[in-house]
């Protein structure tokens, strides 16, 4: 009986279903029928978006990353209502009581957040909104985005949950958007979007952004019931086949989600700051357009800082030096170098096998008109009447430069012009940094005698400061021309780093020989010449050339001032360029020196290969003493005394300079002391000092010193150049 009972009943209910059905297919028809099966479709194409990769620096800081950001936007509303009563109550999204008690915190917030308005920008405009008849159910209470935590801590306010809108015209007012951990610092050399939301961007987001971007998921997801789903992602990707409208069918790939890698750039928060923070003292103290300074690594090209600033003015006429959006002016813009460039031309006379240039050998540099020229070339500071070649460098001689120029190439210049393009990387750098790169100019030399002689000492063609640094990096390098990297590693999503390798372009762009010849010169630039007085080369030595190239015309006191060198110039690491725009008064190169010289103290410190290299490298100028038995630094005064002991004269080039260095005599120069200037917050170089002479030296910057030993100091600890504190103890060492 049990068992006929439950068969009569299955019987039933199939029946009443069987019925059901029937009557729903005769009510819906055609498109009413397509709507309802859409309307209980049970798989659904879903994209999941991928999680950019960050931007990492070389010294372990995140220079972008996605963050989440969120527009404020708050429900002001007075609407009432009338109960069952008929008496009126408050019926917005949150009384004064509330909106009140809260309004100063969510002020603080936005005022510390964005640091754009003062707390009472924010109480006065909300409280003038809430006062009005009609105030909005949706005002926007910031134009900036504000991090995310702000927003949730401001939603999480007492009463305010309803306040807060969380959509505008049915999109979340929530946004994932890259952010730079240090703002505007190298912000053109990482990378900007190209609009909000537009996906495109410039810098290292842009050259490396099908790595950073990952791929996105594509996949169906099964509805468990109202509004929960199961996403049924694919192992391997798998094409399927959906129906849209009417009879058309649409190719859909499924494919699992895959973030995006990192990439470590080779820039260094820490040079990079110095070099921006003194390229700006600079162009604030003189008034400068723009400027840009490089720093890179002699071995690898891995560009360790590319700071580039220009002026903008605001609506009140205040100045201030900026990162300018979208314009990386160290690889986009093009100048006429001026005397930077003579160092390229020497180099190509020195490794042209049809000369043999003696650099001891005299030239006139007295202001001439060469024959088919129409213009008087002179230079900017009397010379006398000759220089030597070496000299000709140093002092920055236009018509010295000319003078070679015409004695070795006026009837060869097409021969000079493929020298140059030999040793200097005229062509396109093809970076991996998304900018503009300018095709370089040069006038053609065979047409105009004075474009032929102008290109001898720095005119007639126009590069940008990338290929200029490249060059230079390449006499650091002994003729090895490297191309300037801009990223170090990949990091992959398992958190494996590879690193991207050198790429030489030019495994000898010229002769060892005459690198060797041309670093010579270029230390006896800040030695003897253009950059002595400016550059105190005191703890290292320095080698690069001054350069000025007039953008007004000669005499017009507006230049673009430049300066472009390697240090340590016995053991080369690294390379620095600087280039000062429209610069208004007549700097010839020098205040251009002085930003070099603030960003190699600052390298020289950071990088402790170069602190423990500093002795080895002065040891090479106590070999050099073996001729005058004195001491490599110290007081000048007992230097002095010293001397005269012995009957030997004493050579210095700075009378009132308490403390000296060392330099040996070259070719066109004798020995000399030089000034030596302890720097503030540095552990002073104590090498080759007396005891007595080194303790003064470190009393002097408020430092404190224990020795062990005798004779002179051999070592100390911490290492010259090392940050140090008022108090803090020196060990030295002497042997």
């Amino acid at each position: 009986m049990l068992a006929l009972y439950l068969l009569l009943t299955l019987g039933v209910g199939v029946a009443i279903v069987v019925g059901i059905v029937k009557t729903q297919t005769a009510v819906i028809e055609g498109k009413s029928w397509r709507e309802w099966a859409v309307n209980r479709e049970a798989r659904v194409n879903q994209i999941e978006p991928a999680r950019r990769g960050d931007i990492l620096s070389s010294d372990g800081k995140i220079l972008s990353t996605t963050v989440v950001k969120c527009k404020l936007y708050l429900d002001l509303g007075k609407k009432t209502e009338k109960d069952v009563h008929g008496k009126e109550k408050f019926a917005g999204a949150v009384n004064d009581s509330l909106l009140f008690a809260s309004l100063d915190t969510m002020a603080q917030m936005l005022s510390d957040a964005l640091g754009t308005h003062s707390k009472d920008y924010y109480v006065d405009l909300v409280k003038k909104e809430r006062q009005k008849a009609n105030p909005s159910q949706c005002f926007r209470v910031e134009r900036e985005k504000i991090p995310y935590s702000v927003w949730l801590a401001i939603s999480r306010l007492p009463g305010w949950k309803n306040c807060v809108v969380r959509e505008v015209d049915r999109r979340s007012v929530k946004y994932e958007e890259r952010s730079h951990i240090y703002n505007e610092m190298a912000s053109n050399t990482v990378g900007l979007e190209d609009g909000e939301g537009s996906g495109k961007f410039n810098g290292l987001e842009g050259a490396y952004d099908s790595i950073l971007k990952g791929q996105d998921g594509v996949y169906n997801s099964r509805r468990l019931t109202k509004g929960i789903w199961l996403a049924d992602i694919p192992d391997e990707d798998e094409t399927i086949e959906r129906r849209t409208d009417g009879d058309s069918v649409q190719k859909v790939v499924l494919r699992k989600r895959v973030d995006g890698q990192s990439i470590v750039a080779t820039i260094d928060t820490r040079i990079q700051d110095v070099a921006e923070d003194a390229l700006r003292q600079s162009l604030e103290t003189f008034g400068g357009k723009a400027g840009c300074a490089i720093v890179m690594e002699v071995e690898t090209g891995y560009v360790v800082a590319c700071a580039n600033l220009a002026r903008e003015t605001d609506k009140n006429g205040n100045t201030r030096y900026v990162e300018m959006r979208d314009w990386n002016s160290a690889i986009s813009s093009r100048y006429e170098p001026g005397s930077t460039m003579k160092t390229v031309v020497m180099t190509a006379m020195l490794n042209d096998p049809k000369i043999n240039i003696d650099t001891t050998m005299k030239v006139p540099v007295v202001k001439r008109i060469f024959p088919g020229s129409k213009k008087v070339i002179e230079d900017s500071h009397p010379n006398g009447d000759s220089l030597s070649v070496r000299k000709v460098i140093e002092k920055s001689s236009n018509v010295g430069m000319a003078e070679l120029g015409w004695k070795y190439y006026r009837d060869r210049r097409t021969d000079l012009v493929t020298l140059m393009k030999q040793v200097f990387p005229y062509e396109k750098l093809n970076l991996d940094v998304k900018a503009q790169e300018p095709n370089y100019l040069m006038n053609d030399v065979n047409n105009s005698t004075d474009d032929f002689l102008r290109i001898t000492y720095g005119y007639s063609t126009a590069v940008t400061p990338m290929q200029i640094i490249t060059f230079y990096n390449a006499l650091a390098g002994g003729g090895r021309m490297v191309k300037p990297l801009f990223c170090r590693a990949i990091i992959d999503n398992k958190g494996r780093r590879h690193e991207m390798p050198p790429v030489v372009m030019r495994e000898q762009a010229f002769s060892k020989e005459s690198a060797k010849i041309m670093t010579e010169m270029l230390e006896g630039v800040v030695n003897f010449g253009t950059a002595h007085g400016v550059i105190k080369d005191n703890i290292y030595h320095i080698a690069g050339k001054t350069g000025t190239a007039s953008t007004h015309g000669m005499g017009s006191g507006v230049n673009n001032a430049s300066f472009a060198g390697f240090f340590p110039a016995d053991h080369p690491r690294y390379t620095c360029y600087v280039m000062l725009e429209n610069m208004s008064t007549r700097t010839f190169g020098t205040q251009a020196a002085k930003v070099f010289k603030m960003i190699s103290d600052c390298v020289m410190a950071i990088d402790e290969r170069l602190s423990e290299d500093l002795f080895a490298i002065t040891a090479v100028d106590s070999a050099k003493l073996a001729e005058e038995p004195v001491l490599l630094r110290g007081n000048q005064k007992s230097i002095a005394k010293a001397y005269r002991l012995i009957g030997r004269a004493f050579n210095t080039t700075s009378p009132g300079s308490r403390w000296v260095v060392y330099r040996a005599a070259t070719q066109d120069s004798p020995s000399v002391y030089q000034a030596e200037t302890p720097a503030q917050g540095r552990v002073p170089n104590c090498y080759g000092m007396s005891a007595k002479d080194a303790v003064e030296m470190l009393h002097s910057v408020g430092l404190k010193a224990t020795v062990s030993g005798f004779g002179k100091v051999a070592s100390q600890t911490p290492s010259a150049g090392s940050p140090a504190k008022k108090g803090a103890t020196v060990t030295l060492n002497l042997r």
